[in-house]
């Protein structure tokens, strides 16, 4: 990612989905195996992955940061046991959408933190396709205003 976009926008979901499209080919989604770490840089603290399955969606990857905030790591379990009413469960909440669409979607809103206040988020989900076409993949980032996201 080139440093003027990190410079122009300090949104998260925008500067992933600036990313995103620079990694899909035209007119194509971009594959799984695009999605570099190291390249997405410190973004990728925020960031999932899902495995897109016949039966279910499966985390590949948690960030730190959303490891830190649940107390337990998803990876290897259903994008399912991600909570209704908690970040994940919210971002999570149009993955139906992403898959129908085959479009990356944004969202934002507040959820409950656990001192009961409103917390607002933003989060994102992008469709990925090994062969361009079929989605097998969802990179994803979400973060919010909470100590440990920021």
């Amino acid at each position: 990612m080139s440093v003027d976009i990190e410079a122009k926008e300090r949104r998260l979901v925008h500067r992933l989905l600036i990313h995103w499209r620079e990694l899909a080919p035209e007119e194509m989604l971009p594959p799984r195996a695009r999605v570099n770490p190291d390249e997405i840089g410190d973004m990728w603290r925020y960031c999932f992955t899902l495995d897109i399955g016949a039966v279910a969606a499966v985390f590949a990857h948690l960030g730190e940061t959303h490891v830190a905030h649940l107390g337990f790591d998803l990876t290897g379990k259903p994008a399912a046991a991600a909570k209704k009413g908690t970040l994940l469960g919210n971002a999570l909440d149009r993955l139906d959408d992403v898959l129908l669409r085959r479009i990356p979607i944004t969202r934002q809103g507040t959820f409950t933190g656990a001192d009961g206040m409103p917390v607002p988020y933003r989060s994102i989900l992008l469709p990925l396709a090994d062969d361009g076409n079929e989605i097998n993949g969802i990179l994803g980032a979400a973060n919010c205003r909470l100590p440990e996201f920021m």
